[in-house]
């Protein structure tokens, strides 16, 4: 929960009456907020009658943001209980509350009384005023029972939209209507019958709910805001709007109306328009504030930086939504996300004949995720309600514990796998998600939502794949069955991981005239060549594989018989000599592995020299060791796999700005010539220091002594300043590539505490390390990266901790 410099300037801007406050996802716009009351209480309620207001929009993130904040351990803690609990002038309402609570105060103004449709209430009073209707509009064919469900969210819209009259509603450009979609009948366009219709059509639907004793939830709205306008009731000197891109007009209006106009007072917009995932909402439509009243000209701050996920997550996200036009071309509100160097997994992707299998694979993986993740910390997220509450079942039946969080008061601190729709994810975060069910008919469900143009629902349903996506902290599992929505095929591959562990992309298949070994192929048109195809592709551009070293039906004796393996990589050993070193079976796209496994362990035994073994259908992958035990991945191709005999890689040192050539011979690991660049003189190895690789950048660095680590590195005593507080890190990031220092490369690190402006150091920030380039700036930090794709941090200094400073590197490995 702690705040950077540029979340803390937010949070203590002076109040200048409205601000609007927008970022990406996992940006801390939720935090800057609440942070924010906080202020305003202590500094900006001068007088008796001074309140705030913080809007969330659904009833699941109120219930988030009590169970995060009632964990906090500062000096926040009990105001934040205090507001929540009711006690004190700071008030939490969801929006649907607090404008409840106003029609409530309408009906005992007027003396009514009143109740909200449920859901069949509304649909068969729909079609009662559609048939009263008919014989006035018989060439209307709109205007049908069938199209009951489009001609209310039509109605909720105008409500929605607080449209006084059928002029204005005549002449109102209806976004995402201006033609007709698959399922609709007619354009609705403007000055037309089809319109007096409709108008009509809500003006007899509302008479006949109030005969009924009646309204619906956007007459509600309606009601409340008439309230709000001609009573002054509690009036609020400062209002913070959560998630202000997803509320309608009227309710914007309604907020507006609640404000008190004070020299001092504020009304702050949370947003960030890449979330709007609600047809009716107005702001998240691209439309300007001005159309509610606020000029943002030089009222704007924002928030780039995602600080909940990964950098691969993000990635993978944002590669989503990058190429969808209307999110990014129209909407003026829109903020580009900016990359932190915060490294993980990336995200998995599987796919599932059947829906069991899924299942299956849910229960097996959340059994692996218990040793290293409470259960609390993870969750499941689906489109649909009924979809999570069958996961929900199948998991109990498991033995896996589960909560599911629609409910009124969900439970965030159960031991349990949380369950969540989509549209309730909303601000919300967890360690590891799980998106499930992103299936063709889904994910998007043009079907069912048939009152907007094709590419509007496509952009909407997009944006709810990318809040699930952006959830995640640290694990983000993506699956779906049967056919997978068309969304995943936006979503570079590249960023995507078959397993957890493996370097493996998800099955993409490969086109025939991009084929491998055709020559020796009996029949590219077989539906196993499809999935050899991928792995070969997999073979050379994941694992760094030379086509020289790909072998296809490779032979081998059984006995007295032959058989021939699908694969065989090749490895030289020994100074030239080429043998095989991974034997792969692959079987038609789905068909299963059984078999294969079985095969490819008797074609092991075949060859001392093979060490892995592969089976794979496409959907699912077994990788196998020399004893026949499960693992996680196949080695990527090594220099000493090849027929050079040197393995060259560049040493820097940054100390004394001077580069070595490091050969290291593949015969030989441990016999090491050093070359200075440029004397070409070869340094003195016989008091050579053996440095600790104890890990890597982005998994923390010790603060001890390490006498347990997993391997060494060889290097020239005089390069160190005291071999004892040195050690060796292994690269993940690219945050550093324009010092040279590439992912993969190894750093040489001296522990200290201090720093000196411009040393490349190893940070701790929230128990996160991270590399760059340390520069101080007054009572602050700045964290300088090597990339222009990523952003500087500024933290507070006391939030940083300095583990050791970077002295030099092995780095861009190369071969002779």
């Amino acid at each position: 929960m702690k705040l950077n410099v540029e979340q803390r300037k937010m949070v203590e801007l002076e109040p200048n009456g409205h601000m609007l406050i927008k970022g990406v996802a996992g940006s801390g716009k939720t935090t800057v907020a609440i942070r924010r009351v906080s202020f305003l209480q202590m500094h900006y309620c001068l007088e008796e009658d001074d309140h705030i207001l913080l809007v969330t929009f659904n009833k699941t993130l109120l219930n988030y943001i009590h169970y995060q904040y009632s964990k906090l351990e500062d000096e926040e803690k009990g105001d934040i209980e205090n507001w929540l609990s009711g006690d004190s002038d700071v008030v939490i309402k969801t929006i649907d509350k607090l404008m409840y609570n106003y029609f409530m105060s309408y009906l005992n103004r007027h003396k009514l009384k009143l109740q909200i449709a449920d859901r069949p209430a509304t649909f068969k009073t729909i079609q009662q005023a559609i048939m009263k209707l008919k014989e006035e509009f018989v060439e209307i064919k709109l205007l049908s029972p069938k199209y009951s469900r489009f001609l209310l969210d039509e109605i909720a819209w105008i409500k929605s939209c607080g449209i006084p009259d059928e002029e204005t509603y005549q002449q109102i450009d209806r976004i995402g209507r201006s033609t007709g979609s698959r399922n609709t009948p007619q354009k609705l366009t403007k000055n037309s019958k089809t319109r007096k219709a409709i108008y009509q059509l809500k003006e007899q639907y509302d008479l006949l709910l109030e005969k009924k004793g009646l309204v619906d939830f956007k007459t509600m709205n309606l009601l409340a805001l008439q309230q709000a306008q001609e009573v002054g009731k509690t009036k609020y000197t400062h209002i913070l709007i959560d998630e202000s891109q997803d509320l309608t007009k009227v309710q914007l209006h309604f907020l507006k109306a609640i404000h008190a106009d004070k020299s001092y007072g504020s009304i702050t917009f949370v947003a960030d328009n890449t979330q709007s995932i609600y047809s009716h909402s107005w702001l998240g439509k691209g439309r300007p504030y001005t159309t509610i009243g606020y000029d943002m000209s030089g009222k704007a701050r924002v928030l780039t930086k995602n600080y909940r996920t990964t950098t691969e997550i993000s990635k993978a996200a944002y590669g989503l939504i990058e190429h969808d036009e209307e999110i990014m071309g129209g909407n003026v509100d829109f903020v580009k996300p900016s990359l932190i160097d915060r490294h993980g997994h990336a995200p998995i992707y599987r796919f599932f004949l059947n829906n069991q299998l899924q299942l299956q694979f849910f229960t097996d993986e959340i059994n692996q995720l218990r040793q290293e993740y409470r259960l609390e910390d993870i969750c499941i997220v689906a489109k649909e309600k009924r979809l999570i509450e069958d996961i929900a079942m199948n998991l109990e039946k498991e033995g896996i514990p589960t909560e599911i969080l629609h409910q009124n008061k969900p439970d965030f601190g159960k031991e349990a796998v949380n369950l969540v729709t989509m549209h309730s994810i909303k601000g919300l975060e967890f360690k590891v998600i799980f998106l499930a069910h992103l299936d063709d008919g889904v994910l998007p469900n043009i079907a069912q939502v048939d009152v907007e143009d094709e590419e509007t629902v496509n952009t909407e349903e997009r944006k709810l794949l990318y809040v699930g996506m952006t959830r995640s902290n640290e694990l983000l599992y993506m699956s779906s069955v049967k056919k997978p929505s068309k969304f995943l095929k936006e979503i570079d591959p590249n960023q995507l991981r078959f397993k957890r562990d493996t370097s493996l992309r998800p099955f993409q298949r490969v086109a025939i005239s991009e084929y491998r070994f055709v020559e020796q192929i009996i029949d590219v048109n077989a539906k196993e060549e499809m999935v050899r195809q991928w792995m070969i592709q997999q073979l050379m551009n994941t694992f760094h594989y030379p086509l020289d070293l790909i072998e296809v039906e490779y032979e081998v004796q059984q006995f007295s018989k032959y058989g021939y393996v699908d694969l065989a990589v090749m490895i030289h050993v020994n100074g030239g000599e080429k043998l095989p070193y991974i034997f792969i079976e692959t079987k038609s796209y789905g068909s299963g592995i059984i078999d294969a496994k079985e095969q490819v362990k008797s074609y092991m035994n075949t060859s001392n020299h093979v060490r892995y073994g592969v089976a794979t259908d496409g959907v699912d992958i077994s990788i196998i060791d020399r004893n026949g035990e499960e693992v996680s991945d196949i080695p990527k191709c090594q220099p000493h796999f090849l027929p050079e005999t040197k393995y060259k890689s560049n040493y820097k040192d940054f100390r004394n700005l001077k580069e070595y050539d490091y050969l290291q011979d593949k015969d030989d690991l441990n016999s090491i010539e050093v070359v200075d660049q440029s004397t070409g003189l070869i340094k003195d190895m016989n008091n050579a220091i053996q440095v600790p690789i104890v890990g890597n950048v982005a998994a923390g660095i010790p603060t001890m002594a390490v006498e347990d680590y997993r391997d060494t590195l060889s290097i020239p005593e005089d390069w160190l300043i005291q071999a004892r507080d040195t050690f060796a890190l292994q690269v993940t990031g690219d945050s550093m590539i324009d010092e040279g220092i590439q992912p993969g490369d190894l750093v040489l690190v001296h522990r200290q505490q201090t720093a000196n402006n411009g040393d490349i150091v190893i940070a701790v920030i929230d128990e996160e390390a991270t590399m760059k380039k340390y520069t101080p700036m007054g009572s602050t930090i700045l964290l300088l990266p090597a990339n222009t794709n990523y952003e500087p941090i500024q933290m507070n200094a006391d939030d940083v901790l300095i583990n050791g400073k970077v002295i030099g590197g092995v780095l861009n490995k190369g071969d002779m």
